[in-house]
């Protein structure tokens, strides 16, 4: 049989980056030509991990330079957007606000009207997160239709915005969208060490104590998703959308709180089987903060689920970062 996404052209934004360059990898496995953007190299970035930099066209570009966009739709016929391109790091949008939001907001507005432009329309799909629903105490599984409550830096904020201007475009434009919202992705590749996993990682290996600050006290209880499935699920997003599917949101994750305390405990066991005690100093001044998505839609209208639990990806994150390479 042959595969559906074998001669798809697929533009990536942000295909440099973590998650993007694991969509790409495997875009180009299933036979699709891929055009990626991204401001910064590929050169010791996840891409470049990845081996396929001699399968793709590469363009350094910003997307909220006309040119950038223009050189890659002048290069292509798109059958697929997939608009990954954003200032995912918390600390940024509390230091820089102004710099996230113009990132986060107006290069999607960007994207979504070379769309508009286009010769020939694309799917377009949108990377959104869970931070859209904003600020959670309750455990129950959000559902896409929760209204967002208040937030407390200006990333989630910015993600809602992009996600209604998705939406404006895609029903005056009549251009098939969907917003996938996702839950702390982890995994191969992930270099921010600001972010837990990978901070945990990095302290591990240098030995000198297993200390995660102060912004939090260990409590906070999240919903932790592998990276290879993220991949999977922007696929079938697009395969959705491509077969004539309604447009709209769906949420992804493992439906499974763990406390960061929890995660943090299990990296060490993954890494070299010793049970570590991490140090969160932060000072609780009210309930945990307990954020899951509900499934449901994804799993009944896409057929897609997690396949990765906890465990399994922290250890093939693990291998990656031993090796120096993505774990298979």
């Amino acid at each position: 049989m042959t595969d559906m996404w074998q001669g798809r052209t697929c533009l990536v934004t942000g295909g440099a980056g973590f998650g993007g360059s694991h969509l790409v990898a495997e875009l180009v496995e299933r036979g699709s030509r891929v055009t990626v953007i991204d401001r910064e190299p590929i050169e010791s970035k996840p891409l470049e991990d990845m081996g396929v930099e001699d399968a793709i066209t590469f363009i350094q570009g910003d997307l909220r330079e006309p040119e950038t966009l223009a050189e890659a739709f002048a290069h292509d016929r798109f059958d697929v957007v997939f608009h990954l391109a954003a200032d995912p790091i918390i600390m940024n949008s509390l230091s820089k606000p102004a710099s996230v939001v113009d990132d986060n907001v107006r290069a999607t507005t960007q994207v979504l009207e070379a769309c508009r432009t286009a010769e020939n329309q694309p799917v377009f799909v949108f990377a959104s997160s869970g931070a859209y629903y904003g600020d959670s105490f309750e455990p129950e599984p959000i559902p896409e239709t929760r209204e967002p409550r208040p937030a407390t830096n200006l990333y989630g904020p910015s993600k809602m915005a992009a996600e209604m201007i998705v939406r404006g475009y895609g029903n005056t434009f009549k251009i098939p969208h969907a917003s996938c919202r996702f839950m702390n992705t982890y995994g191969p590749g992930d270099r921010h060490a600001s972010r837990l996993v990978p901070r945990a990682l990095s302290q591990l290996a240098a030995g000198d104590g297993y200390d995660f600050g102060d912004r939090d006290d260990g409590s906070t209880r999240l919903d932790f998703l592998y990276v290879g499935d993220m991949a999977r699920a922007y696929m079938s997003a697009a395969d959705h959308l491509a077969s004539g599917g309604e447009p709209g949101a769906f949420n992804f994750g493992n439906s499974t709180l763990n406390s960061i305390r929890d995660v943090a405990e299990r990296a060490s066991l993954a890494y070299d089987g010793v049970a570590r005690e991490p140090q969160f100093r932060g000072v609780r001044t009210g309930p945990p903060r307990q954020r899951r998505l509900d499934v449901t839609k994804a799993r009944t209208v896409l057929g897609w689920s997690a396949s990765t639990g906890l465990d399994e990806g922290l250890e093939k994150t693990v291998a990656w970062f031993r090796a120096g390479v993505p774990a298979s």
